[in-house]
């Protein structure tokens, strides 16, 4: 039986359905505190939006449940389902130079916790130029979850980082982007080198890593130019949280978090470019 320990990132509930809590009847449901700590024998879901969790102690009425996985960072497990996909792949030492990079921006006291878990923006409802925006989109999650893991406030929104942005230039040019995160304190750079090793390494880490793709057209021959963050791994497919939809509905599905690529179509589509700490 192996065992998971998480804490409520946020104030949230323990379900019985993998549904939004407005959907839920107040007998399926019930209110977790921010920084309550529980004890699993097992989990499952990893590449949703829900966890399904089994508890090590009954709470009430429930044994076993779901939970929002953002509102929830897994604190230790030997589960080797997780151990295995948040194993390093291949142990890049750029990698710990990444974290190097995080951990300065940390209060002294504060110990930095990569199962941070990541918001979604979407695109699709930016007050300006809302199809031509994904760039600015990806990277306000980004930066969000940087401001997040360094003990800062994260963004409300991504439409007043949109503002910095439009400010400085167009939200298409990475060097833009790259001027506007400064403001909110952090150096970054986007690389443009095609490292697959070492964008699987910082994701399977636990970085997300803001990339470009091709999001047209078929594997053979990608067209159009769209930005997306990688947030996992898992059987063979990335984990994306997508601001325009997800890929697989050719955009027909606008909710693009928590989406799937196969490792083999981004191998395809992906076009080189990522954003990391400098």
């Amino acid at each position: 039986m192996s065992s998971t320990v998480i804490k409520a990132t946020a104030t949230t509930y323990l379900k019985s359905e993998p549904k939004d809590s407005s959907q839920l009847a107040e007998n399926q449901k019930m209110i977790i505190p921010k920084d309550t700590v529980l004890e699993l024998t097992n989990i499952t879901g990893l590449d949703r939006k829900h966890y399904g969790i089994n508890l090590k102690e009954p709470i009430e009425d429930f044994n076993v449940g779901f939970v929002f996985a953002p509102h929830w960072g897994i604190v230790s497990s030997d589960d080797p389902d997780l151990v295995k996909e948040s194993a390093p792949k291949h142990k890049n030492p750029a990698v710990q130079r990444q974290i190097e990079r995080l951990s300065k921006y940390l209060p002294a006291d504060m110990k930095l916790d990569l199962g941070v878990k990541t918001k979604y923006f979407s695109q699709r409802d930016n007050y300006t130029m809302s199809h031509r925006t994904c760039c600015s989109s990806s990277n306000a999650m980004y930066l969000d979850w940087l401001l997040r893991v360094s003990g800062k406030p994260g963004l409300d929104n991504d439409d007043s980082y949109l503002k910095k942005v439009l400010a400085n230039g167009d939200t298409i040019y990475h060097h833009i982007q790259s001027e506007t995160i400064a403001e909110y304190g952090f150096k970054t750079k986007w690389m443009t080198d095609a490292d697959l090793d070492f964008v699987e390494d910082l994701v399977d880490t636990g970085f997300p890593v803001v990339v470009n793709i091709l999001h047209r057209g078929s594997m053979s021959e990608p067209r159009g130019g769209h930005i997306i963050m990688l947030i996992g791994r898992k059987k063979g497919y990335w984990i994306a949280h997508d601001p325009y939809g997800t890929l697989q509905s050719n955009y027909s599905v606008t909710d693009g978090q928590y989406s799937r690529i196969s490792e083999r179509e981004f191998s395809a589509r992906w076009q080189g470019g990522y954003r990391i700490l400098k």
